[in-house]
């Protein structure tokens, strides 16, 4: 039978091992930085350990079975990744936005700067292909670089500039001023105007009023061309009226009148010369104004892509990529006086009761008083009916009511006239949307609640808010479904 030694009641076996990790952790201590230990803990709270772990066993798979060709994408838990930030970033912890010449995997120690160092892993839209590509062309010089050296698409390239991989690359550029330089290199920039921009610039309306007839022409031309029989064109009742009214009918053909209807055949040689006569002063115009124009036009172009692309702050443009705010909180500036938010950490850690009375079966129904906490959603779990909302003074575990948490969850579809399913609103638990919720603090929790008689509402969704922290517009209510 072992036999074991005691000290003072403590096992020496234990003594032995915790004493040796004990020597172990001092080492570390007295060696590396605390950055490092901040950087362990981490990986560890936000799942990342496991995600450099399938990066290499994806690596690995597809290699033995199709050498070089593509690379699995391990699913990342981008809410688990902001929740474990969240929490840090309230204890005081710093990080380092990720680089594209410097970052790993997940998150490394930035020691230099004694901050954690964001990994590539992390960021939205970014797969395990794109970062091994990333790592093996380094080091870049500039956005050209990488769009030179790395097979990426234009979602995954915003991505990457929203999460500033490359704000160290332009020191003298900010990160809009960067996001601008590769909007101009896809915005598909015109080099000359010529008739074939004629349906871009319609669509910008960029053409003047005194070229309005020429305008109708070129969509009469483009309309008249889908009916082309041989070498004819066939104008219906709608292309037969245009053409009395502008035009000589003694060059149809075959013209038929059935009441209202009419139709008649042109010969496609007579109609492309007087379309192209037609066209002179357009062309005449584009000619003259050619500098003025192309400008314009590039530059509605370079909105339309920007529009689509990059809407928003930087602050949002981080939530989106990075699921963490680097910058200030989105709701930093919402004025709580005038929207009553409170803070949650500073609220009482059970609620107070306003009022109490007797029920039916004499026992005593508290009615409490009622908090307002705002933040943005970073994670949701459908199991345990939670969220996790992110203040600007940290992250608040929202316990909801699960027929609540469903009824606010749901993604809202109609059908559309083409048969098909298309989503109207998403769920209001989706990672950024930006809440106020009435409720009560409650065991670590912050549980949503409202009584009959109270002017808040449950949930208030912010869409829009200005820079004096001002809601502009907000929701209260679910869209409606059929």
């Amino acid at each position: 039978m072992e036999t074991f030694t005691y000290l003072d009641g403590f096992n020496a076996a234990h003594t032995l091992a915790y004493s040796l990790v004990a020597l172990q952790e001092m080492n570390l201590a007295y060696n590396y930085p605390i950055v490092f230990w901040d950087t362990a803990n981490l990986i560890v709270d936000s799942g990342a350990m496991n995600l450099e772990e399938e990066f290499e066993k994806d690596i690995e798979d597809e290699e033995d079975e199709e050498g070089e060709t593509k690379i699995k994408n391990s699913s990342t838990d981008y809410g688990r990744i902001a929740a474990a930030i969240g929490k840090m970033k309230s204890r005081g912890l710093a990080f380092s936005l990720p680089n594209i010449n410097t970052s790993t995997i997940t998150f490394s120690p930035d020691i230099e700067k004694d901050r954690i160092l964001y990994g590539l892993k992390g960021i939205t839209r970014v797969g395990n292909q794109l970062i091994k590509d990333i790592i093996l062309n380094r080091p870049y010089n500039k956005l050209e670089d990488v769009l030179s050296r790395v097979k990426i698409n234009k979602v995954q390239m915003i991505s990457l500039i929203k999460a500033g991989v490359f704000d160290e690359l332009y020191e003298d550029k900010n990160r809009e001023e960067i996001m601008d330089i590769y909007i101009d290199l896809i915005s598909d920039k015109k080099k000359r105007i010529t008739l074939q921009n004629m349906a871009s610039l319609i669509r910008f309306d960029l053409i003047p009023e005194e070229l309005d007839f020429e305008k109708r022409l070129f969509n009469f031309n483009k309309y008249l061309k889908s009916f082309k029989e041989g070498d004819y064109y066939r104008l219906d009742t709608i292309a037969m009226n245009f053409f009395e009214n502008n035009y000589d009918t003694d060059v149809l053909e075959k013209v038929i009148i059935t009441g209202e209807e009419k139709t008649a055949l042109i010969p496609q040689k007579t109609w492309d010369n007087t379309y192209k006569k037609g066209m002179d002063p357009m062309r005449d115009w584009m000619k003259a104004n050619q500098t003025e124009i192309l400008d314009n036009l590039n530059n509605k172009l370079k909105e339309e892509v920007a529009e689509k692309y990059t809407e928003g702050s930087i602050s949002k443009w981080e939530m989106d990529s990075l699921s963490f705010y680097y910058h200030d909180h989105e709701l930093e500036k919402l004025r709580k006086d005038i929207y009553e938010i409170d803070d949650y950490f500073s609220l009482p850690d059970e609620p107070e009761i306003e009022r109490s009375f007797s029920g039916k079966d004499n026992s005593t129904i508290n009615i409490f008083k009622l908090s307002r906490i705002a933040g943005t959603v970073i994670d949701k779990d459908k199991n345990k009916s939670m969220v996790s909302l992110l203040t600007p003074t940290g992250v608040v575990t929202v316990k909801v009511w699960k027929n609540q948490f469903t009824a606010w969850d749901k993604q809202i579809s109609e059908r559309g006239a083409d048969g098909k399913k298309h989503v109207i609103e998403k769920s209001w638990f989706t990672r950024g949307t930006k809440l106020i919720i009435t409720g009560i603090k409650r065991d670590n929790t912050f549980v949503p609640k409202k009584y009959k008689n109270t002017e808040f509402p449950l949930f208030e969704k912010i869409v829009e808010m200005d820079e004096k922290g001002f809601i502009l517009s907000s929701q209260t209510e679910r869209a409606e479904e059929e």
